[in-house]
């Protein structure tokens, strides 16, 4: 019933669009059919199934002829990695009788640091205590754990060693033990090089630190999976090859979101907000910079993490998560070791990644190459000063990403007998970084909050361990919109 009657208003506006119009052939009546082919009829059960009830009703409903078509909902998430649908999903849980729409820019969820990563669910070692980095990938390690158990996803406890490799090194593995412990994480241990090696026979190690709650999963798989619990919500929308290009404010306060299918001119297609919250990944800034935040600050680089694996004959040479003890500079935590659960990509030990900068935001390759984004890095004064203070750092994986030799070297470092023909290549991923003034990796999650009038809230950086924490970085945006938004903090129980 309340579709039959939204049609008959959008007819009846039709009606007298049509006849308000000015005659503009030789004054003649310019003649318009109430509805095109496919409007104006039930909703589809095909479509349903495949893009939810919400798509499917508004697909099917017929258009007044004036104006742009758009859809209006509650919220509106921008950005469909794993942080973005975590957050619109935990929108739509808090909120059982509002709607949310997630606009994506590929042809698909997931398409970039989400599906093109180490798989793994990191403990919480690396990052400062009392940070929301730290508490995030604690509280979301043990909720991504949950999250794949409740929904039958491959996820595995499988550890990870860290490993010293002389004595110079093992300091790195205290202070790692010391800032984890305080950061909550449990069942951490130190072992010496023989332990190392009755555990994992090929590694040679001076030390290590033991954590068994580190663990593997695919984290393209559950961003699927997010998005299928948001479109059978039946208030959950998913628009893909979106790229969201205007953010204005309108008369009655609300977001009017205009966007149009990458690389192409039209249709543009307006998507209406009460408020909006941007997840961008590596086009974050991008995005904040359209959404009402600041263009100066927290500027996005992007490096490649480029992965090679174990020939299948050797992918067995280990069973856990073996990495270097970090190299400094506050990017890479070193070529490691790590068994995969992917159901794109197979079961596979991996051995990487790099962390070379791009010459594209989407440099999968060395040679990718925009122009756009090579000015905007070189217009970086906090990237200037982080390749000034680390300068054998940053030339130093530019030449690893091109020659495997050297790649390679580091592993062996720790697992002496890995020789070139053990290895062959595998993916590359791009992952996000923003630097603060002085050339410091930024060390936590920021947020960017009451941009445009208070309508919007942009995540500025969420870097690695940002999947790992997916769920839990989805309930401090939620908290935070709602203290911004005027929103309660959950209409569950209400």
């Amino acid at each position: 019933m309340m579709l039959a009657r939204h049609h008959h208003r959008l007819l009846a506006a039709r009606s007298l669009a049509a006849l308000s119009r000015p005659n503009r052939l030789h004054m003649s009546y310019f003649h318009q059919w109430e509805k095109l082919p496919g409007e104006g009829r039930e909703p589809r059960k095909g479509v349903e199934r495949v893009l939810g009830a919400i798509r499917a009703e508004r697909f099917s409903a017929a258009h007044p002829v004036s104006g742009a078509v758009e859809d209006s909902f509650d919220a509106v998430v921008v950005g469909g990695g794993i942080v973005g649908l975590a957050t619109a999903r935990e929108f739509l849980k808090r909120y059982p009788d509002k709607t949310v729409a997630v606009l994506e820019k590929e042809g698909e969820v997931a398409p970039h640091q989400t599906g093109h990563n180490s798989g793994v669910i990191h403990a919480g070692l690396y990052y400062t205590p009392g940070t929301r980095m730290a508490y995030t990938c604690v509280h979301g390690a043990e909720l991504m754990y949950k999250y794949c158990d409740e929904h039958d996803l491959p996820a595995e406890r499988c550890g990870k060693l860290i490993v010293a490799t002389n004595e110079s090194e093992h300091p790195q593995v205290e202070k790692l033990y010391k800032q984890g412990t305080a950061n909550g994480v449990q069942g951490l241990e130190i072992v010496s090089g023989e332990k190392v090696r009755e555990m994992e026979p090929n590694i040679h190690a001076y030390s290590a630190l033991h954590s068994p709650n580190t663990g593997i999963t695919n984290y393209w798989l559950v961003a699927q999976r997010m998005a299928q619990e948001i479109r059978e919500s039946g208030r959950g929308d998913i628009k893909l090859s979106y790229e969201a290009s205007e953010f204005t404010k309108t008369k009655d306060n609300r977001v009017r979101i205009r966007g149009v299918e990458p690389r192409q001119k039209g249709p543009n297609v307006d998507v209406v907000a009460g408020h909006v919250i941007t997840c961008g990944g590596f086009y974050s800034d991008y995005l904040a910079k359209r959404a009402g935040g600041n263009p100066h600050k927290d500027r996005v680089t992007t490096f490649r993490g480029t992965y090679y694996q174990l020939k299948t004959e050797y992918r067995s040479a280990v069973k856990r998560n073996i990495y270097p003890v970090p190299s400094g500079g506050g990017i890479p935590v070193g070529v490691h070791l790590s068994p995969t659960v992917d159901v794109r990509r197979g079961h596979e030990m991996i051995v990487g990644p790099g962390a070379c900068i791009t010459f594209s935001r989407e440099g999968y390759e060395f040679f990718d190459f925009k122009l756009a984004d090579v000015l905007d890095n070189f217009s970086n004064p906090a990237l200037y000063a982080f390749v000034l203070k680390n300068m054998g750092l940053s030339f130093g994986e530019l030449y690893r990403d091109l020659n495997k030799k050297a790649f390679i070297k580091q592993a062996q470092r720790y697992i002496p007998d890995l020789t070139l023909d053990m290895v062959e290549p595998s993916y590359a991923g791009v992952m996000s970084q923003v630097f603060e003034p002085g050339g410091i990796a930024a060390g936590d999650y920021i947020l960017e909050r009451k941009c445009m009038d208070g309508l919007v809230l942009n995540l500025r950086n969420a870097p690695s361990p940002a999947a790992t924490a997916s769920l839990a970085i989805a309930e401090m945006v939620c908290d935070t919109a709602a203290e911004d938004f005027g929103w309660p903090k959950s209409q569950k129980n209400q």
